[in-house]
């Protein structure tokens, strides 16, 4: 399973060199194999404050720094051997660490399902579902943060999960270790854990000891301990993560829109770039009545999260594929559709089951090849020039980065958010159709999803000419070698796709959930 996903991610991986957040993550990695720090030339975000020594410091999170060291480190030997032109290979050596991690996040589900007393085949489609249906096939194959704060969150999740089911020593310890983890790959994951130990307090009432309570400390020290390091070497204060400083007044969105925003909105809904998770929404009664523990789990952890972004002036994530900030989610968010997979009683829902999921798979897996034949920014840019020409130029003089330039801010990203004709999915198959073709911009224009509503021809020459398919060998030059590799992949693929078969027939699962 880890061996199918990790051949997928890789040899789906662009040929952008890192990006936006990415690049202070990548620097930092870099820097502290070179000189033991973690110090970067320079100030990202741009309304970072200096730290230790006057030098500039990621804000990003210890974790989605060291996880680029591996692929830092080999882009440094390539350096060391053929000089200029290793930087070349620097599109794969910056994507090693992530897609390494990514490809965990289904070997990790496919466990946790089978903890949960499913079948190995409704496991592994429920996987597959995941895996290439939803924006986790994006965010593994890019070099940000996202898909190791997924995994951590997942990693956290199985192990709350197993401290409920079988309370000992050896869980609670491991839930310390995770609990560490996470919150050394985002330092707002702590809002997650007061919904956590009011769980397990609610279910091991009576139970729990304090060795059980040891056990978790215990696990948590190493994280705390590393937590405590890094913010002492990048701002000379333990308790200083540097999130705070770069996100001071930003706290002011409306909950309930930012929430909409999320969900429903046409630019990033959650149900739109990933279209299996609505899938959930058919299982989820089913999965409520017969993992109640686990429903439970699932909303006091994710839920306060959620409502934490919402309440971020930048809940839509920037200018990432969809909603950025519920990537870490949807593994647990998947969990309910996998009562799609056991048997039906009923022969109209037998009969409908398998079109209802086929159909949804075959929509999640077009959305994200559409998330990846693209970097966002391709469409993004070009949206934004349009939306000057057509709706006008904004007035950037009142946002929450003023005076700073704000890339993010609603009067920049109101079109991508919440207008109908610069939709990304919509966009980016526009844009594709287009290159695939050589068409010129101005052929390319003549049909763009905006003219449904006007003829004005904006000029989106600049963005449409510097738009380019993001797939690493097109860069590597002509040969037999990503042939193969793709083929190689295919037939990993195939290992899942063979548990799907037969997987809607499945026999229902047994686990009771207990009281």
């Amino acid at each position: 399973m880890y061996i199918t996903f990790l051949c997928l991610y890789l040899l789906s991986a662009g040929a952008m060199a890192p990006q936006g957040d990415a690049i202070p993550m990548w620097l930092a990695a870099r820097e502290l194999l070179a000189h033991g720090s973690f110090a970067i030339p320079k100030a990202w975000p741009i309304n970072s404050p200096p730290g230790v020594g006057g030098h500039f410091y990621p804000v990003s999170a210890l974790l989605a720094c060291l996880v680029h060291v591996p692929g830092a480190l080999l882009q440094s030997g390539l350096e060391a051997l053929s000089g200029d032109r290793a930087s070349a290979l620097l599109t794969i050596t910056s994507r090693i660490g992530p897609v390494a991690v990514g490809a965990a996040v289904p070997a990790m589900f496919f466990r946790l399902v089978v903890r949960l007393g499913y079948g190995r085949r409704a496991a592994a489609a429920a996987t597959l579902l995941l895996g290439v249906g939803t924006s986790l096939w994006v965010y593994a194959r890019l070099p940000y943060s996202e898909i190791t704060q997924t995994a951590c969150f997942l990693a956290f999740f199985s192990a709350l999960v197993e401290a409920e089911r079988s309370p000992g020593r050896r869980n609670f310890f491991k839930l310390g270790l995770t609990v560490g983890l996470l919150v050394n790959s985002k330092t707002i994951y702590v809002v997650c854990f007061p919904g956590a130990l009011a769980f397990l307090l609610w279910r091991l009432r009576g139970r729990a000891t304090v060795r059980d309570a040891v056990a978790v400390a215990w696990g948590i020290l190493p994280g705390a301990l590393a937590f405590a390091v890094y913010n002492w070497m990048r701002w000379g204060s333990i308790f200083v993560t540097g999130y705070e400083s770069v996100t001071h007044g930003f706290w002011q969105e409306n909950v309930l829109t930012g929430l909409w925003g999320q969900l429903l909105s046409p630019g990033k809904s959650l149900f739109l770039f990933s279209p299996p998770v609505v899938l959930s929404l058919f299982g989820l009664r089913a999965f409520c009545r017969r993992q109640r523990q686990a429903a439970v789990a699932i909303a006091v952890t994710v839920i306060p999260l959620v409502l934490v972004y919402s309440h971020y002036v930048f809940w839509s994530g920037d200018w990432g594929w969809g909603p950025r900030y519920l990537v870490f989610a949807l593994p647990v968010l998947m969990l309910p559709s996998v009562e799609l997979f056991t048997a039906a009683r009923d022969a109209v829902k037998r009969q409908a089951r398998p079109l209802l999921i086929g159909s949804v798979f075959a929509l999640g897996v077009a959305v994200q090849l559409l998330g990846i034949v693209f970097y966002w920014d391709d469409f993004t840019i070009i949206a934004r020039t349009v939306q000057r020409q057509w709706l006008g130029t904004p007035d950037l003089r009142g946002t929450v980065m003023a005076p700073d330039p704000c890339f993010s801010c609603f009067e920049q990203m109101y079109g991508i958010d919440w207008l109908p004709p610069f939709q990304p999915i919509i966009g980016n198959w526009w844009l594709l159709r287009h290159k695939l073709a050589h068409h010129d911009w101005r052929r390319a224009e003549a049909d763009a999803p905006w003219r449904r509503l006007t003829s004005i021809g904006p000029d989106i020459s600049p963005g449409y000419d510097g738009a380019h398919i993001d797939w690493w060998p097109l860069g590597m030059g002509s040969g037999v070698l990503p042939v193969a590799l793709m083929c190689g992949a295919l037939l990993f693929v195939g290992v899942p796709w063979r548990a799907w078969k037969g997987a809607v027939q499945e026999p229902p699962v047994t686990t009771t959930t207990g009281t």
